[in-house]
Formats: C-alpha cells, structure tokens, sequence
C-alpha cells in the first residue's frame, strides 16, 4: 500500500437515517507495529474549523480519534462494548458502541474494515448501525 491514498467513510445508523452518509478523501496511509494507521481531514460544509482524524486498526480493533472541530473517540472491538464521553455544547453525553461484526480485508492496493454495532447514547439504545471504511492507493 502507497503513503497517498483515497479514503472512503461510509456509514448507516438503520431506523434512524438508512440512508448513508459518506466521505470520500485524500489522507496518509502507514504501518506500524502491526498496526494500520490513516491520517486525514474534514472539511465542514459550513467552512468550519478542520477537524484532523486518526484511524487505527488490525485484525481485532478499529479506532477513530477526531481533533479539532469535531472532537470524540469511538473504539470498536468484536463482541465488546465500548464506553466513551462526548463533550457537547449541551453538556457531556454517555455513548456506547457494542460490536456485533467486524471484519478487515487486505489486498495489495486496498484495505477494506466493515463494523457493526449497536449504538446507544446516554443509557439508552438509538440503532444499530454499520460503517464501511475503505483504503485505497492512489
């Protein structure tokens, strides 16, 4: 896999928006320590504040680290729950992800990670949902 890669980001939350939301950008691709590293940014509609994403996988976990406009934290590993608090202008907010399916496809030219979980904010179950995360050389 090349340094320069395209980044696709697509996800689902059923019942609440089944339609997908997706992302499609350029971004760095590196390895280390066994593990899969993509770095990239977003760039909000509104011309808002940048916000930096930190992606980290392999064969047992998926991460997303997001700094800047959008700052949160979301871990994924099959089978288990996951706890993290978001700080929100309305006050921090409780959310869970437990990991139903997971699943990382390597080829030489691209890297594929499909997740499926169940999401619940504050205690409280909103959807399941499902986001597919694409790696591909340029």
């Amino acid at each position: 896999m090349t340094k320069d890669v395209l980044i696709k980001v697509s996800g689902v939350q059923f019942d609440v928006q089944d339609e997908p939301i997706e992302l499609m950008v350029p971004g760095n691709y590196y390895m280390k320590n066994d593990k899969h590293y993509v770095l990239f940014e977003e760039q909000p509609e509104d011309n808002g504040p940048v916000t930096k994403n930190i992606v980290k996988f392999d064969e047992t976990f998926f991460e997303m680290t997001k700094k800047g406009g959008n700052t949160s934290y979301l871990r994924f590993d099959k089978d288990k729950k996951n706890s993290t608090v978001y700080q929100t202008p309305a006050g921090p907010i409780q959310v869970d992800v437990l990991t139903h399916e997971f699943s990382v496809k390597e080829e030489e030219e691209q890297i594929a990670v499909k997740v499926k979980y169940a999401l619940d904010i504050n205690y409280q179950f909103v959807s399941e949902c499902e986001v597919d995360f694409k790696v591909q050389a340029r």
